[in-house]
């Protein structure tokens, strides 16, 4: 991948700087960058405001990477987009990548939409991403830290944060999620002292009942309802807040606390701990999650742990180039059982590939039983027909496994 900014600022120029026509809510980190701007997205629209979304990498097609006002966009106007935008990439020699064609043809659809708000999810790092490319965000938000996408980013975990650290602007609000690591928080705060970038770091909510939290910030006092499980929502949901809290007192949007409690509580976020009925191969609930580095993993083991279940038995696929020797150990338990599987090549990005099976089973060897399956329909049965009551059947290592799945379940028979 040839990273820098140069192209995405020609193509944004070419298209008249659409970027600049919107407030742009600017979000990077490694794990929780989806569902956060899945919650300050919902709670926007709840509070009356025109918003649009954009996430990568897509789940079921490539144009669920681009989101108006809570729906993917219409696959008449992301084919228009991307017409537009390729003729221009074309009239200006500028060679833009097929990711920075993708973020140019967002802000097509978001300009032509006339949006007030715009939530914009970081491809990968921060300081070289195309999403980079903006010059006046509203605020910015870091989202937890941990160690992907290492040989690109550092190998530690400050050289990672420095790379996501690279979207804070001079006189730019920026929120910085809670960290695991006292050393992560330090350098995001002095990245924000040294850019001039006023900042706030969030405090976790708390859960005063189930899948209801609680979250004091100065003087106001927030309780909202949340859908989407697993105890790491309690940063998630507490870093959407912050943000969205700051930006009311900004004076940028008005907002009630239950305009608050009303989006977070119809904010969804697939492929993050889903829990999906899949009859058809004999399991009555299949536990999703797109799980694809150690800190994910870590998370994702920790709700599985408080199932208190005898046995997991996982369906596992990866993109190559992930620790799966880290993720394995993680996740896997002498009980259980492993199927391992390929995802199928997603569109429209010819650098993804899968890890092979068998390199998933090599590192999967403390488990019972480990097993190469010809596909996922394969993985599905076999897990089908082993599994009981007492055990959860777990679907994880990638969002493109997790894509598969979900045009499966979502296709006529």
């Amino acid at each position: 991948m040839n990273f820098g900014l140069e192209r995405i600022h020609s193509l944004l120029e070419a298209l008249g700087r659409p970027d600049e026509r919107t407030q742009i809510v600017h979000v990077a980190g490694t794990n929780g960058k989806g569902s956060v701007c899945a919650y300050i997205a919902s709670v926007l629209g709840t509070c009356g405001y025109s918003v649009g979304r954009f996430n990568s990498p897509h789940l079921i097609e490539p144009r669920d990477s681009i989101n108006v006002n809570g729906q993917a966009v219409s696959q008449a106007l992301y084919d228009e987009a991307f017409a537009h935008v390729h003729q221009l990439n074309k009239n200006g020699a500028i060679g833009a990548s097929s990711f920075e064609c993708l973020v140019g043809a967002a802000f097509y659809v978001f300009d032509k939409a006339k949006l007030d708000f715009v939530v914009l999810e970081v491809g990968l790092g921060g300081l070289l991403d195309a999403t980079n490319a903006i010059r006046h965000p509203a605020m910015t938000v870091i989202t937890a830290i941990g160690l992907d996408h290492a040989h690109i980013l550092g190998h530690t975990l400050e050289e990672i944060a420095t790379a996501k650290a690279g979207i804070m602007k001079k006189g730019c609000p920026v929120v910085i999620a809670p960290q695991d690591s006292k050393k992560v928080l330090d350098t995001l705060v002095r990245h924000a002292d040294k850019t001039g970038a006023p900042y706030r770091v969030a405090q976790p909510s708390e859960f005063i009942r189930p899948n209801v939290c609680q979250l004091d910030i100065d003087q106001a006092h927030y309780i909202y309802p949340i859908r989407l499980v697993g105890d790491y929502q309690r940063m998630n949901s507490a870093t959407a807040v912050t943000a969205l809290d700051w930006l009311y007192r900004m004076k940028l949007i008005a907002m009630t606390p239950e305009q608050l409690a009303t989006g977070m509580n119809e904010t969804r976020w697939p492929g993050r701990l889903d829990w999906v009925n899949v009859d058809k191969y004999g399991l009555r609930q299949l536990l999703v999650d797109g799980a694809h580095n150690p800190p994910a993993t870590i998370a994702l083991r920790k709700y599985i742990d408080s199932l208190a279940k005898n046995r997991v038995i996982w369906i596992i696929g990866s993109t190559a180039g992930k620790d799966l020797h880290a993720m394995m150990k993680e996740l896997i338990r002498p009980q259980d059982a492993v199927y391992a599987v390929t995802f199928t090549q997603p569109e429209g990005m010819p650098w993804i590939k899968s890890s092979s099976p068998s390199d998933i089973a090599k590192e999967a060897t403390q488990a019972q039983s480990v097993e190469c399956c010809s596909g996922l329909d394969d993985a599905l049965s076999k897990a089908g027909s082993i599994s009981t009551d007492h055990d959860v059947v777990v679907l994880c290592g990638s969002l493109y496994l997790v894509a598969d799945l979900y045009r499966k379940l979502s296709s006529p028979e």
